[in-house]
């Protein structure tokens, strides 16, 4: 009974598919419809290929100006980087330099401390 009903719906699905390929393929109304469906096919295929083409052309245009963004703000960084280590340099540069007049004036200090200690031996 199974293999019966199942010849049975492959049969009536060929039946269809023949009716239908008649009525397309055999009558006026039928070419008409499938040229009118054809042409629908190539509107859409001829749509989405432009707008497939529109899209890549913006997703292009995107990813330059991301890597145009991207170079600039390499840039910045850069140049912030560059700034930062000029101002440690500079800042590096006084405290070495009040570490120099420390040092000189701590040994003007201790010369005048010793000159001063001579002075009292000799005296003494």
């Amino acid at each position: 009974m199974e293999n019966k009903n199942g010849l049975i719906a492959f049969a009536l699905l060929g039946l269809a598919a023949g009716a239908a390929a008649y009525y397309l393929l055999g009558t006026d109304d039928g070419k008409r419809q499938l040229e009118r469906a054809n042409k629908g096919v190539q509107d859409l295929t001829k749509s989405i290929k432009d707008i497939s083409k529109k899209e890549a052309k913006r997703a292009a245009k995107l990813a330059k100006s991301t890597k145009a963004e991207l170079e600039n703000l390499k840039a910045k960084a850069k140049e912030a980087g560059v700034r930062a280590v000029d101002a440690a340099a500079d800042k590096a540069h006084q405290l070495a330099d009040k570490a120099s007049q420390a040092v000189h004036s701590a040994e003007n200090k201790a010369e005048k401390v010793v000159a001063k200690a001579k002075s009292e031996l000799d005296k003494a």
